[in-house]
Parts: structure tokens; sequence; C-alpha cells
């Protein structure tokens, strides 16, 4: 069973490493999830390999030391899909350390008596300090990378309705914020089991449990990361048919902006007339890159207006053109036969549901209920 497992491991991270390198357009996201893939890779072989080979005792310095880069790979890549880089900074080399670190306490212990992986082995295999060490060490690192993590998705999830005038999957990260968790839970448990042994049989089979919880990452990781887009975020270098009337808010956010009110008045009448004559509400995955870059905005002064001048983020902005082409549908006699679902996607929206929540959120009425009423006066 176990055999089994490592051969679709090794096949799976091959393939996933593949075309995630291969992936257009790429990001840095995507690299990082590619070399995760590789060291994901690298721990399936040494498993072939000590089973093949008849290993005695354990090449726990070689696993421990794969599986510290995993938490760092994590949050390397929650940190560049969240926020769009466009190159690598150097700074984040320094989270090889851990690794480096780990790989030094193993070093110490190392034998010159050592010629083959078999007393490799047994040597390890009969030291319980350096093993301890490290395994702490690892515990270390996959907690504090792991919230790390947790924290740029929050923080990401927080700004989702700034950048966005939809909902889907591949923005709200919630499949990785669920590997972050199950990751967390799942090593944490492996590293307990293992440092104390507390239950002989359950050792027996930890390296079942191990494999096959492995494998389901990367089939997790493989579909959730092939398919997932890159991300923009906020803080990025930088009555619907009138112009509405500024309000500025005094959001401390914006104190030090460059922005003056006779700017973003003359930013507002161009970001409306942009909306009213290029209908690209209609675009049922709109964000706000796309809206900026159309109009020859600023991504940021948008945000900005939208936000200090209107009191109301991206999506909410976008969904009441939305909302307000839906209800000219409604009472329109062309249309009086059309579904809701069918308004609701002609309108822009990708959904239903957020169709209906966010209509009874502007009318007061569900879209039902509005349909009927305008039939009723007809």
């Amino acid at each position: 069973m176990e055999m089994a497992i490592i051969y679709f491991g090794i096949s799976q991270s091959v393939f996933s490493t593949f075309f995630t390198f291969f992936k257009h357009p790429s990001s840095i996201a995507d690299k990082i999830l590619g070399g995760w893939f590789i060291t994901i890779f690298f721990m399936f072989l040494l498993n072939l390999i000590k089973k093949t080979a008849q290993i005695p005792g354990d090449l726990w310095p070689i696993s421990v030391n794969v599986s510290i880069a995993y938490p760092i790979c994590l949050f390397l890549y929650t940190k560049y899909i969240t926020k769009k880089h466009s190159k690598f900074n150097r700074k984040d080399l320094f989270h090889l350390i851990p690794l480096l670190i780990g790989i030094s306490i193993v070093s110490v212990f190392y034998s010159p008596e050592i010629t083959n992986l078999n007393e490799f082995a047994l040597h390890y295999s009969n030291l319980v300090l350096p093993r301890t060490i490290v395994g702490w060490f690892f515990d270390v690192c996959l907690w504090g990378y792991s919230i790390a993590a947790l924290i740029g998705v929050y923080r990401y999830k927080k700004q989702i309705s700034h950048l966005y005038s939809f909902k889907s999957n591949r923005i709200n990260l919630i499949w990785l914020q669920f590997v972050i968790i199950s990751f967390l839970i799942f090593y944490h448990f492996i590293i307990i089991v293992s440092a104390f042994q507390i239950n002989t049989a359950l050792i027996e089979h930890i390296e079942l449990f191990r494999s096959g919880t492995l494998l389901g990452f990367l089939y997790i990781l493989s579909f959730g990361g092939l398919r997932q887009q890159q991300l923009i975020s906020e803080d990025e270098e930088i009555n619907l048919n009138t112009i509405a009337t500024l309000q500025k808010s005094a959001d401390k956010q914006y104190l030090k902006s460059s922005l003056k009110d006779e700017q973003a008045e003359e930013y507002l009448k161009q970001l409306i007339d942009f909306m009213n004559t290029s209908g690209i509400w209609k675009d049922n995955e709109l964000s706000i890159a796309k809206v900026a870059d159309q109009s020859g905005i600023s991504r940021h002064y948008v945000t900005q207006i939208l936000n200090q001048y209107l009191q109301k983020n991206f999506n909410t902005f976008v969904n009441e053109y939305r909302i307000e082409y839906a209800k000219k549908l409604m009472n329109s006699e062309k249309y009086r036969n059309w579904s809701i679902v069918a308004i609701a996607y002609e309108s822009g929206f990708n959904s239903k549901a957020t169709f209906n929540s966010f209509f009874k959120k502007y009318t007061s009425m569900t879209p039902t209920e509005y349909k009927n009423q305008v039939t009723a006066e007809y």
C-alpha cells in the first residue's frame, strides 16, 4: 500500500512541477509553488530509496530538513500570490536560514566514519539529542510560518471587496486557508507522535500515514495552485448616471495622499463617465486593476475616491451599476419573460446568490418581489 502511495506521489509531483513552471501566465508565486513540488518529490523519492534499499533505521536528518522547507514555501507562496511583485525580493532569501540551521545541527553530529546510506541511517537513529533539537526547531518554524501565512491570507481577504466586483473560489483563497490549517495540524501531530512515541502501534504505521497525507496535500496543492490566478492587492504602487457629490471622510489612511479635492472631483467625473459609457461593469470578473487600466486613472486613486469620497468599496460601487441595470431589464417589456438568473448574468453578476443578496440590500426587496411588483403595475 505504501509503495503505491509513493509511486503516485512521485508521478504527481513531477507532473505538478512541470505544469506549474510552464503555466501561462506564470508568476513568482507559481515558481515558488513549483519549488515546493520539487521538495515533495524528493520526500517521496527518499521514501522510495528507503523502502527499495531496505535501509535500517531512519533517514530523519534528510526528511526533517526537507520538511523544514515546506512551511517556508507555504509562507512565501502566500506572500507572493496575495500581492503581485515584478521580481523576487532578495531579502526573502533570508527565509532559507532556518533550513541552513537544520542542516548545520545535523552536520555537527556527523561522523567521518560513515561510508554509505545504511551506516548514515544507523548512526543518526541512535542520536536522540540532535533529533529532538531539529524536531522542536521544525515545530517552531511550522507554527511561525503557518501563522504568518494565515495572517497574510486574512489581510488579503479584508481587501477583496475593494479590489474585485465578484466572488469566486479563485480569489477567496479558501483552498489555501484549508491547506495552511490542516498542514499545521497534521505535522504537529506527526511531531508529537514521533517525539514522544505515544503509541507503539501508531509508530509502526506512521510512515504510511505520513506518506498518505502528504499525497493528499500534493493533490490539493496541485488542483488549487494550477487553477489559482495571480491576485492584486490594495497597497501596490501606485443615482449612477450623475456625478456624485463629494463627501470627504476623515480617513487617516489618506492623510498623506497627494490627491487634492479638485483632482478628486475631476477623477470622479472621469470615472463615472467611463463606467457609464464603457459598460465595463457587465464583466462578471471585473477587478479594480481592469478599471484603472482602461479608465487611465491610477488604481490607488480609484480606491481613494471610492473609499474616502463616496464611502463605498469597489464591490459595492460596481454592483450598484449592475442592480440599476437589472431593474431596467425588469421594467422593460422586452425582458419581461426573462428569468431572475438570466437577468443576473446579463447584469454582470456571476451567481444568483450574490445577485439576490445585493439586490435585497440595495432595494430592500428580493429580485422576485421587485419583478412581481413591476408586473402588477402593467
